[in-house]
């Protein structure tokens, strides 16, 4: 008689499987096991991620900046690398059926995938009075790499299921492997992928920092980890203090100092309940407006982009909450 789990391994392993039958398979699995915390991801990966729930590390694309020349068509817009850094960092909320859709259109057609998030295409005008069309480019590669990494996590589970002597008769699984299932914690997989991920993404950024000069269009970077030295380079750069580039790198420097508050209190605050955002939320709030320099830095960084383009950078569950707050400063405090 067939196993499920089998059979789940051999589609992960065959190409030919979509992914999004793959996850039908999976769901099957997961619902009759009763793995809530598979059932989640699973639902996630084929509905789309809910905005404002933080996103796995393997469901964020990096593109390139570009602007259209009516004469030579698409061509890179070279900018100061951190500023590179935290616009090509674009997340994939999508369902997986649309990102395998995505993929499969630009593969044939040799082309990217092409975005400009809301907000940051005014405070990119501004930056460097570009009056050409700008958007992202995203190599279709990216979006294999989120098909690939939810292959992965898929086949590594049913690996696991297996060793533990879970595999079912057809489509029934016994007593005995739902008590077994029961005693394990499969969430790590996904955990396991968003470290591996992270590191390359880390080692690749490093490498590039140290290969390329300055002025070179960096690509790939996480906007948590702007390099001090070379926001202190671009900062000599800029013509004066309140010049556009000094703005905007405030702007990208300010976004990253919220994330990491919010990642930070994500230690203390539960983050899987609406209250526990809330409240998270408002500590978050209450530490901006205690400290001044944080607050001006806050204050000044709407000036140049408004919360729109803010709220582009914030990948946290409690960041709506935080969003909300900053659209009553900017009312309130003339920001």
């Amino acid at each position: 008689m067939s196993s499920l789990v089998l059979e789940l391994q051999e589609d992960a392993l065959d190409t030919s499987v979509t992914v999004l039958s793959l996850l039908r398979k999976a769901l099957v699995v997961a619902r009759k096991l009763k793995i809530q915390e598979f059932q989640h991801w699973i639902q996630n990966e084929l509905d789309g991620y809910p905005e404002g729930l933080e996103l796995p590390q393997y469901r964020f694309m990096y593109g390139e900046l570009k602007a259209y020349n009516p004469v030579h068509g698409w061509v890179p817009v070279i900018i100061a690398p951190e500023i590179q850094k935290f616009i090509s960092k674009r997340p994939a909320h999508q369902p997986i059926s649309q990102i395998e859709s995505l993929f499969e259109n630009t593969k044939n057609a040799n082309s990217s995938l092409v975005t400009m998030p809301a907000g940051l295409d005014d405070l990119l005008r501004s930056y460097d009075r570009i009056d050409y069309e700008m958007a992202i480019h995203i190599d279709p590669s990216q979006a294999r790499g989120v098909l690939e990494a939810v292959r992965d996590i898929v086949l590594n589970w049913s690996l696991k299921l297996d060793e533990d002597g879970i595999l079912s008769e057809g489509m029934t699984f016994s007593q005995e492997e739902k008590q077994i299932a029961a005693q394990y914690d499969y969430s790590s997989f996904q955990q396991i992928i968003n470290i591996r991920l992270s590191q390359m993404q880390n080692s690749s950024s490093e490498s590039q920092s140290n290969l390329e000069g300055f002025n070179n269009d960096l690509r790939g970077a996480n906007v948590a980890n702007f390099a001090n030295q070379v926001i202190g380079n671009a900062r000599q750069q800029a013509n004066q203090y309140n010049s556009p580039a000094e703005q905007l790198l405030n702007f990208a420097d300010t976004a990253t100092q919220i994330q990491k508050l919010l990642e930070q209190l994500s230690k203390t605050y539960s983050t899987e309940t609406v209250s526990g955002r809330m409240q998270l939320a408002t500590e978050a709030v209450t530490r901006i407006e205690g400290d001044s320099n944080l607050m001006q830095r806050v204050l000044s960084a709407l000036q140049v982009g408004g919360v729109s383009a803010l709220e582009q950078l914030l990948n946290h569950p409690a960041a709506s909450f935080v969003i909300a707050a900053l659209e009553d400063w900017q009312k309130t405090r003339g920001a």
